[in-house]
Formats: C-alpha cells, sequence, structure tokens
C-alpha cells in the first residue's frame, strides 16, 4: 500500500497506517510551530521534499519531582524543538470533509504529551479526524520571568500561546487532511481541560474552535499574577538569576531549569510550581474577571469523576489539598467563615466526606459551575462518570483509560482489569458520545440538555443512567462559589 501525501502550507507530509484502528492513517510528528526559548511561537519555515509521518516528534522537556536524569532529558524523546502535532484520519469514503477533534493532554501543567495518546481507534469509530498537540510546559511554558525580573520581551503563558498556535495550524491546514475547519472540537482532561475553559475565555482564541470538551477541570487552579511573580521570583532565588537575565535563561543547560523546578516543587505545599495565571493579555486579568467573562459561543460537553482526589491521596508529596485542615482554611480563608460552614455541613466528618469535598473543591464544582454559567447561554451537557476501580474508586483519570486504548499489564491494573466486557462497552460508548458531539453539536439524542432549572446529568458507569441534579445538597451549599488554590498567600 502506498504511503499517502498530503501537501501543508508549510511542506508535504507521508502518512503511515494507524495502530489500534489499521483503516487510519497517521501523520505524526508534524512541526505546526517553532520558537526559541522563552518565545512566542511563530510559523514553520518551508522544506523541501517530503517529511516522514512514521514517527512522533519529540516532547517538550519535563520534570516533576524526582532526580533529574540529564541522559533521559538529552535523549531522542526531548528536545526544545518539541512544537509538533499528530494527525489521525479514518479512510472512509465521503465527499464531505469530516470535522475534527483537537486533543490537548493533561500533567498539572507540568508533564504530559501528545504521543501518549493513540487517537486511531476514535478516528476510525467515530469517522472524525483526531488531531493531539504539544505545548510547552513547566518552567518553559508556564512561569511569569517577564514581571518577576523585569524582562518584557518574554510572552506571558507560553504553553497557552503554543495551543493557539496549534489551532491556527489547523484552520489553515486540516483541509488538505480531508478535515473541516469550520467544524473544530477542542477537548482535554486535567490540565487539558483547565486549557480548554482558558481558551474559551482567551480572546485570542475566538474562532478558531466551534465546539469544546471538558473533562475534569476549569478555571479554579489557575495562579493569580501575584501568585505568578512570587514562584517565579523562587526560580530566580535558585537559578541566581539578577533582574533582565534574559541571555542567561535563554542560554543555561535545560538541566539546570529542570532541577530548579524540582526546587521549587519542593518548597510549595498543596501547589504546583509552574500554571498559566491571569495576565490580562491573552486571558483576562483576574479570576473574578474570568467568573463574568463571556465565553466562547460554542456547545459545551463537561463533565468530571465521582473521586477526583483519591488519585492525589495516592501520589507521593502535596500537590492539591486534600486533608481537612487544609480544605478547611482554603474554605474559610477565601469564603469566609459562615460560607465555610455551610459547606463542611454537607460533608460527613469521614475518609469518604473528605474525598467528596477535596474532589468538590479542586475539579468537580469548578467544572460544573463553568458548565452552569456557560449553559446560560449555549448549549451544555453535563456527565459525571462513576465507574469505580476497585481500590481508588471513580477517581482523576480513571475515564481516560477506558476513553483510550492504552494497554499493557500496568494499564489493566490501573483500569482495574481487562480492556474487555461491559469495561470495553463502556469505552466505546464515551467514544461514540465523543465523537457525536464532534460530529452534531451534541452527545446525542438520549442526552438531555444541562439546564440550570433542573441539572440533568449523565452518569457514567458499566450500566448508564441519568440524575437530576446529583449531589444537590452539597452543590446548594456551594451556591456557586468555587476557592483558588492558586491564590497568592
Amino acid at each position: 500500500m502506498m504511503q499517502p501525501i498530503v501537501q501543508m502550507r508549510a511542506g508535504k507530509i507521508a502518512g503511515t497506517a494507524g495502530l489500534s484502528a489499521p483503516d487510519t492513517t497517521r501523520f505524526l510528528g508534524i512541526p505546526y510551530a517553532r520558537a526559541g526559548r522563552f518565545e512566542a511561537p511563530q510559523p514553520v519555515e518551508p522544506w523541501q521534499g517530503v517529511l516522514p509521518g512514521d514517527r512522533f516528534g519529540k516532547q517538550c522537556p519535563q520534570q516533576y519531582g524526582g532526580k533529574v536524569r540529564r541522559d533521559v532529558l538529552e535523549s531522542k524523546i526531548y528536545g526544545e524543538e518539541c512544537l509538533c502535532l499528530n494527525v489521525y484520519r479514518p479512510e472512509v469514503e465521503t465527499t464531505a470533509p469530516l470535522p475534527v477533534m483537537v486533543w490537548i493532554h493533561g500533567g498539572a501543567f507540568m508533564a504530559g504529551g501528545a504521543n501518549s495518546y493513540d487517537a486511531s481507534r476514535l478516528a476510525a469509530e467515530g469517522r472524525i479526524i483526531v488531531v493531539t498537540i504539544n505545548y510547552r510546559v513547566g518552567v518553559l511554558g508556564f512561569v511569569n520571568f517577564a514581571e518577576a525580573l523585569g524582562i518584557p520581551a518574554i510572552p506571558s503563558n507560553l504553553g497557552l500561546r503554543d495551543q493557539i498556535a496549534a489551532l491556527e495550524w489547523v484552520r489553515d491546514n486540516i483541509e488538505a487532511f480531508g478535515g473541516d475547519p469550520s467544524r473544530v472540537t477542542i477537548c482535554g482532561q486535567s490540565a487539558g481541560s483547565m486549557s480548554i475553559s482558558l481558551l474559551m475565555l482567551s480572546p485570542a482564541a475566538r474562532g478558531l474552535f466551534h465546539g469544546a470538551i471538558m473533562q475534569s477541570g476549569a478555571v479554579s487552579l489557575i495562579h493569580d499574577r501575584e501568585r505568578s511573580v512570587r514562584d517565579a521570583r523562587r526560580f530566580a532565588e535558585v537559578l541566581k538569576l539578577d533582574q533582565g537575565s534574559l541571555n542567561r535563561l535563554k542560554t543555561m543547560d535545560i538541566t539546570d531549569l529542570m532541577a530548579a523546578q524540582v526546587a521549587v516543587g519542593g518548597q510549595l505545599t498543596n501547589a504546583i510550581p509552574a500554571a498559566p495565571w491571569y495576565d490580562g493579555d491573552v486571558l483576562p486579568a483576574t479570576f473574578e474577571e474570568a467568573l463574568t467573562h463571556d465565553t466562547a459561543p460554542v456547545p459545551l460537553l463537561a463533565g468530571s469523576t465521582r473521586d477526583e482526589i483519591r488519585l492525589f491521596d495516592l501520589m507521593p508529596g502535596d500537590i492539591l489539598p486534600s486533608r481537612w485542615p487544609d480544605l478547611e482554611a482554603l474554605l474559610r480563608d477565601q469564603l469566609g467563615p459562615e460560607h465555610a460552614e455551610r459547606i463542611l455541613s454537607a460533608y460527613p466528618r469521614s475518609k469518604k466526606g473528605r474525598i467528596a469535598l477535596g474532589s468538590d473543591l479542586t475539579f468537580v464544582m469548578p467544572t460544573r459551575h463553568f458548565a452552569e454559567r456557560h449553559a446560560a447561554r449555549q448549549p451544555t451537557w453535563f456527565y459525571r462518570f462513576d465507574y469505580a476501580h476497585p481500590i481508588a474508586g471513580a477517581t482523576h483519570g480513571l475515564d481516560l483509560t477506558l476513553f483510550w486504548p492504552f494497554t499493557g499489564l500496568k494499564m489493566a491494573l490501573a483500569r482495574g482489569g481487562p480492556d474487555s466486557g461491559r469495561r470495553a462497552a463502556l469505552g466505546k460508548r464515551m467514544r461514540a458520545h465523543i465523537a457525536s458531539f464532534v460530529k452534531h453539536g451534541n452527545p446525542g439524542d438520549s442526552w438531555p440538555r444541562y439546564e440550570p432549572d433542573d441539572r440533568k446529568v449523565w452518569l457514567y458507569a458499566l450500566e448508564d443512567g441519568i440524575a437530576a441534579n446529583p449531589e444537590a445538597q452539597r452543590y446548594a451549599a456551594w451556591a456557586g462559589r468555587d476557592v483558588e488554590p492558586g491564590r497568592d498567600k
């Protein structure tokens, strides 16, 4: 079989057969932008000949916790020339261009990459084109050196600007792959979901997508400007940087930057050392402004897992608040004692209550509140993922293990069993709902819209269901308010 060749604006690329679905074609490692260290993404330079699309591009350098390994950072896996994406196309007979889904990976804004997600099965089952993207993470993508060190030449929120550049590439090139640039849906989980909420608020992203899917995350984990400056100064102290040290930042060894990231992370509790911040440029200026800012006029599918915070109980360190004292302190500090007590009274003083409160504070309520605000203006659907792992419950990220075709013994253990039977059927239903949303702007006729008067939610489980305003008492206690774990202290 001949390799299909696609002519893009910058040059040609050859495709190769998909993995989890051989009736798809993959185009891997496509550069969508170029950027020097701490520079804004720019269009790629045109190339001659045909780019082989049979191998992934490099992932953006990353390190969170643990020992910094030079041999890994300098391997073929990672590199700063990482602004690339992958296109998965189903081989179907059609006279019309196919709708497109752009996947934005999670990883606490500190890790992750496009290459971990094989979209062949989703593309084949859904008859849609799927694009998975890299973007700069951690110190290279989300540290406010500009204000902390007086270096205005460093743009804010570089990782988010990368995402916008990838969407611009999709607008300009996806038609060559058989995709419809007027039907692009953005989708992400965890930090990817928070990225979706930010893109829905960003003036720079308007018109680049026509639907949005948020899986476990919204705007509440984003840092304010004060916090971003304070943490950038922590980096400067570790790296011994002076005001205006742009040249040193751009030329120092990548392992030194990653080591600083580890060191700063070790100084923080219930926080990550690098995250997007409200900059008043690509994003609104404050959390309060984000809550009142008009979201992009597109349909939204959003949801969360029931026991989000369980994953972070199992992880080393204190990445997110999950202990009673930390949760109570956040509520009282930001919402006041009266509202805090009203919320706390809705949760039993038990392990189950703590898990519910931690999950609601960080993921569930921010995502649902964001969806409810959006539902007042645009069609919106909401879900709760209830399928439970025998040890970790319906924890953060468990939905990914069923949705994506991850293989191997470790993944089977993480999933709670093999990808077969009722588990496989659940994953297939999830992919069908996503594909329907990408194609038609809704997840299917049997799924009722989320409306503020009845708040109907789809419940994903081995046998799905629908509930009107689940956990109504807890939802009422929050009264539409969220806290900011990323607020400066």
